[in-house]
Protein backbone atom coordinates (compact mmCIF):
# COMPACT_ATOMS: atom_id res chain seq x y z
CA UNK A 1 0.00 0.00 0.00
CA UNK A 2 1.31 3.85 -0.79
CA UNK A 3 2.13 5.69 1.77
CA UNK A 4 -0.80 8.36 2.55
CA UNK A 5 -3.46 6.35 0.72
CA UNK A 6 -6.71 6.22 2.62
CA UNK A 7 -8.57 3.47 3.23
CA UNK A 8 -12.26 2.24 3.99
CA UNK A 9 -14.72 -0.13 3.54
CA UNK A 10 -16.87 1.43 1.36
CA UNK A 11 -16.15 4.82 -0.98
CA UNK A 12 -19.07 6.56 -2.23
CA UNK A 13 -18.70 8.86 -5.21
CA UNK A 14 -21.30 11.91 -5.43
CA UNK A 15 -22.44 13.53 -2.55
CA UNK A 16 -25.75 14.04 -3.52
CA UNK A 17 -29.35 12.62 -1.96
CA UNK A 18 -28.40 9.33 -3.48
CA UNK A 19 -24.67 9.31 -2.34
CA UNK A 20 -25.56 10.58 1.00
CA UNK A 21 -28.68 7.89 1.53
CA UNK A 22 -26.05 5.02 0.74
CA UNK A 23 -23.33 6.23 2.97
CA UNK A 24 -26.08 6.80 5.63
CA UNK A 25 -27.14 3.72 5.35
CA UNK A 26 -23.95 1.96 5.09
CA UNK A 27 -22.88 3.83 8.39
CA UNK A 28 -25.50 2.52 10.31
CA UNK A 29 -25.01 -0.72 9.48
CA UNK A 30 -21.45 -0.60 10.48
CA UNK A 31 -19.51 0.24 7.68
CA UNK A 32 -16.31 2.40 7.22
CA UNK A 33 -17.47 4.56 4.53
CA UNK A 34 -15.74 7.67 2.68
CA UNK A 35 -17.19 9.83 0.52
CA UNK A 36 -15.81 11.82 -2.36
CA UNK A 37 -17.10 14.69 -4.35
CA UNK A 38 -15.59 17.08 -6.66
CA UNK A 39 -17.99 19.95 -4.97
CA UNK A 40 -17.39 21.80 -1.73
CA UNK A 41 -21.07 21.82 0.20
CA UNK A 42 -23.48 23.42 -0.05
CA UNK A 43 -22.49 23.69 -3.75
CA UNK A 44 -25.05 25.20 -6.55
CA UNK A 45 -27.31 22.49 -8.08
CA UNK A 46 -28.49 22.90 -11.64
CA UNK A 47 -31.96 20.97 -10.93
CA UNK A 48 -35.21 21.01 -10.19
CA UNK A 49 -36.48 21.57 -6.65
CA UNK A 50 -39.40 18.98 -6.06
CA UNK A 51 -39.34 15.72 -4.51
CA UNK A 52 -42.38 13.47 -4.03
CA UNK A 53 -43.84 11.69 -0.78
CA UNK A 54 -41.73 8.62 -1.94
CA UNK A 55 -38.27 10.73 -1.88
CA UNK A 56 -39.49 11.60 1.70
CA UNK A 57 -40.19 8.20 2.82
CA UNK A 58 -37.23 6.39 1.35
CA UNK A 59 -34.57 9.43 2.56
CA UNK A 60 -36.46 9.03 6.08
CA UNK A 61 -37.06 12.51 6.13
CA UNK A 62 -38.90 13.84 9.18
CA UNK A 63 -41.05 17.02 7.60
CA UNK A 64 -41.03 19.01 10.66
CA UNK A 65 -37.22 18.53 11.54
CA UNK A 66 -36.25 19.62 8.04
CA UNK A 67 -34.47 23.02 9.20
CA UNK A 68 -34.82 24.44 5.53
CA UNK A 69 -37.26 25.69 3.35
CA UNK A 70 -39.81 23.32 2.58
CA UNK A 71 -43.25 23.98 0.58
CA UNK A 72 -45.91 21.54 -0.05
CA UNK A 73 -48.82 21.41 -3.04
CA UNK A 74 -51.14 19.16 -2.97
CA UNK A 75 -52.49 20.01 -6.35
CA UNK A 76 -50.47 20.95 -9.07
CA UNK A 77 -52.65 23.52 -12.29
CA UNK A 78 -52.07 22.64 -15.37
CA UNK A 79 -52.83 25.59 -18.17
CA UNK A 80 -51.93 24.64 -21.38
CA UNK A 81 -53.75 26.18 -24.43
CA UNK A 82 -56.33 27.93 -22.88
CA UNK A 83 -57.41 24.18 -21.28
CA UNK A 84 -56.93 24.02 -16.96
CA UNK A 85 -56.03 20.81 -15.72
CA UNK A 86 -56.12 20.95 -12.02
CA UNK A 87 -54.25 17.57 -10.82
CA UNK A 88 -54.12 16.26 -7.40
CA UNK A 89 -50.72 15.62 -6.73
CA UNK A 90 -48.76 15.83 -3.35
CA UNK A 91 -45.20 17.30 -4.09
CA UNK A 92 -42.76 18.77 -2.01
CA UNK A 93 -40.55 22.20 -3.01
CA UNK A 94 -36.91 22.33 -1.67
CA UNK A 95 -33.52 24.03 -2.31
CA UNK A 96 -30.72 21.73 -3.67
CA UNK A 97 -28.38 23.50 -2.57
CA UNK A 98 -29.90 23.56 1.04
CA UNK A 99 -31.13 20.09 0.62
CA UNK A 100 -28.21 18.04 -0.76
CA UNK A 101 -25.76 20.05 1.90
CA UNK A 102 -28.40 18.90 4.65
CA UNK A 103 -28.31 14.96 3.73
CA UNK A 104 -24.81 15.44 3.49
CA UNK A 105 -24.30 16.20 6.86
CA UNK A 106 -26.79 14.02 8.49
CA UNK A 107 -25.25 11.01 6.59
CA UNK A 108 -22.60 11.21 8.85
CA UNK A 109 -20.11 9.79 6.23
CA UNK A 110 -16.66 11.38 6.07
CA UNK A 111 -16.42 13.74 3.03
CA UNK A 112 -13.39 14.61 1.08
CA UNK A 113 -13.41 16.95 -1.89
CA UNK A 114 -11.65 15.34 -4.69
CA UNK A 115 -12.40 15.04 -8.30
CA UNK A 116 -12.46 11.12 -9.24
CA UNK A 117 -9.62 10.94 -12.55
CA UNK A 118 -8.86 7.48 -11.93
CA UNK A 119 -10.48 4.11 -10.96
CA UNK A 120 -8.41 0.50 -10.99
CA UNK A 121 -8.53 -2.47 -9.59
CA UNK A 122 -6.00 -3.80 -7.46
CA UNK A 123 -6.33 -7.16 -6.35
CA UNK A 124 -10.00 -7.69 -4.78
CA UNK A 125 -10.06 -3.49 -3.87
CA UNK A 126 -10.51 -0.29 -6.22
CA UNK A 127 -7.91 1.97 -6.43
CA UNK A 128 -8.67 5.60 -7.09
CA UNK A 129 -6.33 8.25 -8.31
CA UNK A 130 -3.47 6.30 -6.42
CA UNK A 131 -4.97 7.95 -3.02
CA UNK A 132 -7.75 5.97 -2.07
CA UNK A 133 -8.23 2.43 -1.32
CA UNK A 134 -11.71 0.18 -0.32
CA UNK A 135 -13.61 -3.30 -1.14
CA UNK A 136 -16.72 -1.90 -2.32
CA UNK A 137 -17.29 1.19 -4.28
CA UNK A 138 -20.74 3.04 -5.08
CA UNK A 139 -20.64 5.25 -7.89
CA UNK A 140 -23.58 7.96 -7.51
CA UNK A 141 -22.06 11.24 -9.13
CA UNK A 142 -25.26 11.32 -11.86
CA UNK A 143 -24.98 11.52 -15.26
CA UNK A 144 -21.13 11.85 -15.58
CA UNK A 145 -20.47 9.50 -13.08
CA UNK A 146 -16.83 8.49 -13.07
CA UNK A 147 -17.58 5.39 -11.83
CA UNK A 148 -20.12 4.40 -14.58
CA UNK A 149 -17.73 5.35 -17.15
CA UNK A 150 -14.86 3.51 -16.20
CA UNK A 151 -16.27 0.52 -14.70
CA UNK A 152 -19.79 0.20 -16.74
CA UNK A 153 -19.33 2.05 -20.01
CA UNK A 154 -19.64 -0.73 -22.47
CA UNK A 155 -22.83 -2.94 -20.30
CA UNK A 156 -24.34 0.78 -20.18
CA UNK A 157 -23.74 2.90 -23.19
CA UNK A 158 -25.14 6.34 -23.37
CA UNK A 159 -26.53 7.83 -27.20
CA UNK A 160 -25.10 10.77 -27.59
CA UNK A 161 -28.31 13.00 -26.78
CA UNK A 162 -29.35 16.90 -25.92
CA UNK A 163 -29.92 17.52 -22.01
CA UNK A 164 -31.53 20.22 -20.57
CA UNK A 165 -29.55 22.83 -18.71
CA UNK A 166 -31.33 24.82 -15.96
CA UNK A 167 -30.90 27.64 -13.36
CA UNK A 168 -32.92 28.32 -10.28
CA UNK A 169 -33.82 31.73 -9.92
CA UNK A 170 -34.99 33.11 -7.11
CA UNK A 171 -36.61 36.16 -6.19
CA UNK A 172 -38.83 37.77 -3.42
CA UNK A 173 -42.97 36.56 -4.00
CA UNK A 174 -45.58 36.85 -1.64
CA UNK A 175 -46.95 33.46 -1.58
CA UNK A 176 -50.27 32.44 -0.75
CA UNK A 177 -51.98 30.30 -3.15
CA UNK A 178 -51.55 26.58 -1.18
CA UNK A 179 -51.38 25.00 -5.40
CA UNK A 180 -48.50 25.35 -7.55
CA UNK A 181 -49.22 27.18 -11.21
CA UNK A 182 -47.84 25.66 -14.18
CA UNK A 183 -47.90 27.24 -17.10
CA UNK A 184 -44.97 26.83 -19.13
CA UNK A 185 -41.30 24.87 -18.63
CA UNK A 186 -38.78 27.12 -19.49
CA UNK A 187 -35.86 25.87 -21.25
CA UNK A 188 -32.82 28.19 -20.63
CA UNK A 189 -30.20 26.15 -22.41
CA UNK A 190 -29.35 23.11 -23.52
CA UNK A 191 -25.61 21.10 -23.40
CA UNK A 192 -24.56 18.00 -25.66
CA UNK A 193 -23.52 14.89 -23.42
CA UNK A 194 -21.11 12.76 -25.29
CA UNK A 195 -21.15 9.90 -22.98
Amino acid sequence: MAPGTRNADVIVVGGGPAGSAAAQCLKEAGAGVLLLDKARFPRQKLCAGWITPEVVRDLRLQIGAYPHSFLSFRRLHWHLKGVHLPIRSLQHSIRRFEFDAWLLERSGAEVVQHAVRDIRRDGEDFLIDGSFRCRYLIGAAGTSCPVRRTLFRDALQRVPTLQTVTLELEFPYEWRDPDCQSTHTYILGFERYWG
